[in-house]
């Protein structure tokens, strides 16, 4: 039981423990050539190398504040836009088809017409970042905030609570769990986005070292870049369920004591 607990504090180092062992274990058997896929101590290598030369904090950092920076425009929007939908049901029956039609485009369709509309720079970012990560909020606050019940909405009503206070001081609240699992969705869709826009028409970042060292054909080089990729998603993650924990702790608290 110690040893299960133990296991699930430190699932996530754990867990990036067994992928390392695994790898090296690929690549010692040389069941791909090492030339395309090299053992951990030459990416360690590589990784130490960029990070001496400061080329890794820099990019690393320049695609960290876009994803963040992104994703935060996206929640603001996303969670306006599903709030409007339930005050006003003409707004959310002529939005949900425009919706379900720019959804589905990935990101990489997007940045041609963006850099056309946008040039280079943050405004292209912020742009495909924000239309591609918003919809997970919109569409969990949408269905939560629908899906408050009717208890607690008549109990406002009885205490003399206006539409404005039944909306920010008992729907919201309600509906915030889901929209994190919304947010937790788009931070992930985040880092995805920002990295392929830095590859496609990027001059920095994380993306575009990627690209760069790939042409190169430095492959230890492109392999490290994957895994702080990784590491980056991790940290957002966290980032996201901090923000979840102070915000809607309650919930969490309430959840974990349901057998």
């Amino acid at each position: 039981m110690a040893l299960e607990t133990l296991l699930l504090r430190f699932r996530g180092p754990v867990s990036f423990l067994i992928i390392v062992l695994v790898w090296q274990i690929v690549a010692s058997l040389q069941l791909v050539p090492e030339k395309y896929f090299p053992g951990i101590p030459a990416i360690a290598s590589s990784f130490w190398t960029m990070l001496l030369s400061g080329e890794l904090l820099t990019g690393d950092g320049l695609t960290l504040m876009r994803a963040l920076i992104g994703l935060a425009g996206s929640v603001v929007i996303g969670v306006s836009l599903a709030i409007l939908s339930d005050v006003s049901p003409v707004f959310r029956a002529g939005f949900q088809p425009i919706a379900a039609l720019v959804q589905p485009i990935p990101p990489a369709a997007l940045v041609p017409m963006a850099v056309f509309m946008l040039g280079l720079g943050a405004k292209l970012y912020a742009f495909i970042i924000i239309l591609v990560t918003v919809w997970p909020p919109y569409l969990n606050g949408v269905a939560a905030l629908a899906a408050t019940g009717d208890v607690p909405m008549k109990t406002g009503r009885m205490l003399g609570l206006s539409d404005r206070d039944i909306l920010f001081r008992i729907k919201l609240p309600a509906a915030m769990p889901e929209i994190f699992s919304g947010i937790r969705y788009a931070a992930t869709i985040s880092l995805i986005a920002v990295v392929v826009s830095e590859m496609l028409a990027g001059h920095d970042g994380l993306g575009f070292m990627l690209i760069r060292k790939a042409f190169a054909t430095k492959i230890p080089d492109v392999y490290a870049l994957m895994f702080v990729c990784a590491l980056n998603g991790a940290l957002i993650n966290w980032l996201v369920n901090r923000a979840r924990w102070q915000m809607t702790g309650w919930h969490i608290r309430m959840t974990e004591r349901t057998p």
